[in-house]
């Protein structure tokens, strides 16, 4: 390299002052191996990233510590030309992730914290260590799906605080011109109590101040694009269960780690219970079903697909624009939300209804005539998509005046009245309770919604039901025999009875919207949560879902609309998991006062609040004082127990004394270190000019360091203090402190 290039070079890094200070070394080390740690436990990047980012971190302060002192120009050259490789490695990954930079640009930030920690000899540097190791757990909290975050985010606090009293102590050290010893217990203390203090601000900040619940993301977040070269049917995979041939005609299968009704089929003979394992989580202003598959056949037990109509997407660049055909609402509801896999799934793509545009790591999809939506590959486990979704806000007025005739109403195929051939045991049963229970009705909404009704009010939920025992319809079994089920035979037979009285249905599995968690601001949804609906047919107004099942409600607008307060939420959380013993009954009691609260601030006027405001500001301060106060009085107690030995606290003189002490202290007159009780009772007789204080603390110096014992002089000691308290009332009380 030629000099003039190498002497450019030097004057771009001059040698810096090398900070000797291990602790605060290690300490910034700490930070930076929590910030990464972080990062790496949430399972985006390879095994070989989270073994060598963190080693070679290690590796670099140490490098950093032995060659403090010298100018390290070759390192540093070698460090650059590194830092632009990255950089190149980042714009290539960036080509596959346009849609999602979030985890190349994290990635790039884990490797030049590396990079920095080979070349960290002065303050400034370390400085410089702990304002990226923020930046990565700032950064990590777009990624966070789990209490990781939440983990590793109070480590690196409360690393970062102990960096920053090291560092203060550093910077002391160097004005003052000499090395402070100050041991690690007194930092971790300091440390400890900031932390603390902290976290007594920021949590009620944060509880009190009000969340956003919309997206504002330009670019919704997605999995690295996968590119599928081949062809693919659109069928469903589910490795979970048996493939090919009549399903039907062989026993019914059940796995409770997945659900049956992810299939081509829905066999309602199968029995069990899903696992309450986690399979997707969900960032959404809102609770929501989401749709998966669609089946229109019923055969007498069960469910088929009559014939897959395919439509193949291409989506380059994202999304894919899904132009199902609109139904005649007059009002929608958008939402943007984000779906995380977190077990492997079969490859239906589950979105809210009704989807506009999907964000998927794929440039190819399928769609069958029922908008459900099928991907070339499985969901694995680390999938990520977004959909943007116009959900129908029904009215029901209207809903009353659908389907009309003529040129409006949209032709319907006969599949969606279909029945199994007539004489079928026991459906001529089911048509008859059907006309009986919709006769009263003129439209078809209340009729479906009487139908619905009865199923709920009528039949109860049991998943404990046992196995179909006779050869006859699923659904009239279900109503006629075992008069009790899952939702798969409530959704059945709501749909089989509409059908037999002309109205148009289909069935649809897919996910209730989960359990909202509060810490990670997503819906966990589970195996459990896999779900049965139907859906009514009502001309140009749409397929209109509708929830037969008790204890279940197909969400309208504004249902499970997330409050943006904090406070509430959490409490609702944990009363869902404590339940119903002493914890729960009382987290369920606080749910309601903060509902009740949050309920009555919400009618309160603007002005109001914000007059109320200062006077609650006022009254916070207020007791804050008097809690210093109560604080600082119980630490002069326990002061002066503690220079009188505390071997003594409990005789009857003492209490007599300490009492009058604390009273003295509230006046001004404190025993000074350097003061015997001698000369302290001088003062304090001076003061009060009397002798009584003076008396009673010569019984204090017998008991003490006379090893008298005084039995029987308690009233003697009483009378005494009762003296000096007249003393102090009457004189002591209206002059300044001695």
């Amino acid at each position: 390299m030629p000099a003039f290039l190498v002497k450019a070079y030097a004057r771009l890094n001059p040698k810096r002052t090398p900070e000797e200070s291990v602790p605060l070394r290690l300490s910034i080390l700490l930070c930076v191996l929590i910030a990464e740690i972080t990062i790496l436990a949430m399972g985006y990047y390879s095994t070989l990233n989270v073994l060598v980012i963190p080693l070679l971190t290690v590796a670099g302060y140490a490098y950093s510590w032995k060659a403090r002192k010298q100018r390290n120009l070759g390192l540093k050259l070698a460090l650059s030309l590194l830092v632009a490789a990255a950089a190149l490695i980042f714009l290539r990954e960036l080509v596959t992730s346009l849609y999602d930079t979030r985890l190349p640009l994290i990635k790039l930030l884990l490797w030049l914290q590396v990079l920095h920690s080979f070349d960290v000899p002065s303050r400034k540097d370390l400085k410089f260590s702990l304002a990226s190791g923020a930046t990565l757990v700032a950064a990590g909290a777009v990624l966070s799906t789990g209490m990781v975050y939440v983990a590793g985010l109070l480590a690196f606090s409360a690393a970062a605080i102990t960096a920053l009293v090291y560092f203060y102590i550093s910077e002391e050290g160097e004005r003052m011109g000499r090395r402070l010893s100050v041991g690690p217990q007194q930092v971790l203390a300091y440390a400890g109590v900031t932390w603390l203090a902290g976290i007594m601000v920021a949590v009620p900040l944060l509880l009190a101040i009000p969340q956003s619940l919309n997206a504002r993301l330009y670019a919704l977040p997605v999995s690295n694009l996968q590119r599928f070269l081949g062809d693919f049917s659109g069928g469903v995979v589910n490795p979970a269960y048996e493939s090919g041939g009549d399903p039907f005609q062989r026993p019914p299968q059940f796995n409770p780690d997945s659900y049956y009704g992810f299939n081509p089929y829905m066999d309602l003979r199968s029995r069990g219970y899903l696992s309450d394992d986690i399979v997707l989580k969900v960032r959404s202003s809102g609770y929501s079903f989401y749709r998966g598959m669609v089946f229109d056949e019923y055969n007498g037990k069960g469910w088929e697909i009559s014939g897959e109509h395919m439509q193949e997407l291409e989506a380059d660049p994202q999304p894919f624009e899904l132009n199902f055909p609109n139904a005649l609402v007059p009002q929608i509801e958008t939402r943007v939300e984000t779906f995380y896999v977190e077990q492997d799934l079969p490859n239906i793509i589950f979105v809210g209804w009704k989807p506009i545009s999907l964000f998927f790591p794929v440039s190819r999809i399928k769609t069958d005539q029922f908008q459900s939506i099928r991907s070339p590959y499985q969901l694995t486990e680390g999938t990520v998509y977004s959909v943007v979704t116009d959900r129908p806000v029904y009215d029901y007025d209207l809903l009353r005046r659908f389907p009309r005739g003529g040129a409006e109403a949209e032709p319907l195929d006969d599949q969606y009245l279909q029945l199994p051939a007539a004489g079928e045991p026991g459906l001529d049963q089911v048509r008859r309770l059907s006309e009986d229970i919709t006769r009263p009705y003129a439209t078809r909404y209340d009729k479906a919604r009487a139908v619905e009704e009865y199923l709920k009010q009528n039949y109860p939920y049991d998943l404990d039901i046992p196995p179909q025992d006779e050869q006859m319809d699923a659904v009239a079994y279900f109503l006629f025999e075992e008069r009790a089920g899952y939702c798969e035979h409530f959704a059945s037979a709501m749909a089989v009875m509409l059908r037999s009285v002309n109205i148009p249905t289909r069935v649809v599995t897919g996910y209730t919207g989960g359990e909202y968690n509060p810490f990670t601001a997503l819906w966990e949804i589970r195996q459990s949560d896999a779900h049965t609906w139907v859906e009514v047919d009502f001309g140009a107004a749409g397929w209109v879902p509708f929830d037969p099942t008790p204890g279940f409600d197909y969400p309208v607008a504004g249902d499970g609309e997330q409050s943006p307060w904090l406070m509430g939420k959490l409490v609702n959380y944990l009363d869902n998991i404590l339940g119903d013993g002493p914890v729960g009954a009382a987290a369920s009691g606080a749910a309601a006062v903060l509902g009740a609260t949050a309920a009555f601030m919400a009618g309160l006027p603007l002005l109001t609040i914000i007059l109320g405001l200062p006077l609650a500001l006022l009254l916070a301060a207020a007791l804050w004082k008097l809690l210093a106060t109560l604080v600082r009085r119980r630490r002069q107690k326990r002061l002066l127990v503690e220079s009188l030995g505390r071997e003594y606290r409990r005789h009857p003189v003492l209490k007599e004394y300490l009492g009058l002490a604390e009273r003295l202290e509230q006046l001004g007159l404190r025993r000074r270190p350097d003061e015997t009780l001698r000369q302290f009772s001088d003062r304090v007789g001076h003061y009060l000019r009397s002798q009584e204080f003076a008396t009673l603390s010569e019984m204090v110096e017998r008991i003490r360091y006379g090893g008298d014992g005084l039995e029987g002089e308690r009233p003697r000691a009483r009378k005494l203090a009762d003296a000096v308290r007249k003393s102090i009332a009457g004189s002591g009380a209206a002059r300044g402190p001695a």
